[in-house]
């Protein structure tokens, strides 16, 4: 029979004060560590081995500054874990943080879009899935200027 107050309760009700403090360490770990592997400009294509990316190519005929304003819609949309800069957007899965690259290009005309995880070999459709809400969403904004 335990005394209350005993140490052994106090070490019990104490222990899971570690979980926030381990899961935050795990996130900036991991977010430190994927910098080196970030893609920062648009490929040719996604690589055959792996199954972490998507590209796309829209037919849209749209001024450079409202691609850019649009894009920076949707990443406030997103999740206050987006990173927005012109061209490349940081999306962040809202658990675990795991940092994906998503790439724009205005070919006047023509949008090229990419997006890939930064970490493993498999995103589970993440990916294809974020290529198909950002389609989806510049076909049905409201764009007022056109490529020059």
């Amino acid at each position: 029979m335990k005394k209350a107050g005993s140490a052994g309760d106090y070490l019990s009700k104490q222990t899971w004060q570690w979980g926030p403090a381990i899961y935050l360490t795990g996130l900036l770990v991991m977010n430190i560590i994927s910098i080196p592997f970030g893609t920062f400009e648009m490929p040719e294509d996604c690589p055959e081995d792996t199954w972490n990316c998507d590209k796309r190519t829209i037919a849209l005929d749209v001024s450079d500054e409202e691609l850019h304003q649009a894009m920076e819609e949707w990443s406030d949309e997103r999740s206050f874990t987006t990173t927005f800069s012109e061209g490349h957007i940081v999306d962040r899965t809202l658990f675990l943080q795991f940092p994906d690259d998503v790439i724009y290009e205005n070919e006047c005309g023509a949008v090229e879009l990419f997006s890939k995880s930064r970490i493993g070999r498999s995103d589970y459709g993440v990916n294809a899935d974020r290529m198909d809400e950002i389609v989806e969403y510049l076909l049905q904004y409201d764009f007022e200027t056109t490529c020059q």
